[in-house]
């Protein structure tokens, strides 16, 4: 069995709203055509409102910071008033999730304890992108770009 297809039958176990995209390269280049890049990174200092934090321990241990860190800069109101979230792996799964508020916080921890490399969760319409990467970092920002 693939990775793939491991997350794949975790994502069904979460919830069957939960919408698995398998073609899904537009939603990878709308997030390219939002944010500024510095090679394969977005580039913070072009966004509005950045927060970021380095992650300390382990996977297991990065998911109460994260929480924390959503609540404290108050993301979790933009996560709540988003019609939709999609979800993007760095390079390790080939398909995006599309997720509802109510669902990402549920999802977030399955992504973290189960998915390596970077995880992308970006909304289009406010264009808003959180991003947890590998080497222990989270990052969150809107993008100033007006070319979508």
């Amino acid at each position: 069995m693939t990775l793939d297809d491991e997350i794949k039958e975790k994502i069904l176990q979460l919830s069957d709203s939960l919408l698995i995209i398998d073609s899904w390269s537009f939603i990878a280049d709308e997030l390219s055509d939002s944010f500024e890049w510095i090679g394969s990174k977005i580039n913070w200092s072009k966004t509005s409102k950045h927060e970021s934090l380095n992650l300390k321990g382990n996977y297991f241990d990065w998911i109460d910071q994260i929480n924390d860190f959503i609540h404290a800069n108050n993301i979790d109101s933009e996560i709540l008033h988003s019609d939709n979230i999609y979800y993007i792996n760095d390079s390790s799964l080939d398909f995006s999730v599309s997720i509802k508020p109510k669902q990402f916080y549920q999802f977030l921890k399955m992504a973290i304890n189960n998915i390596p490399q970077h995880h992308y969760f970006f909304n289009r319409e406010k264009k808003w992108c959180i991003v947890i990467s590998s080497e222990g970092y989270i990052d969150f920002g809107f993008s100033v770009s007006d070319k979508i």
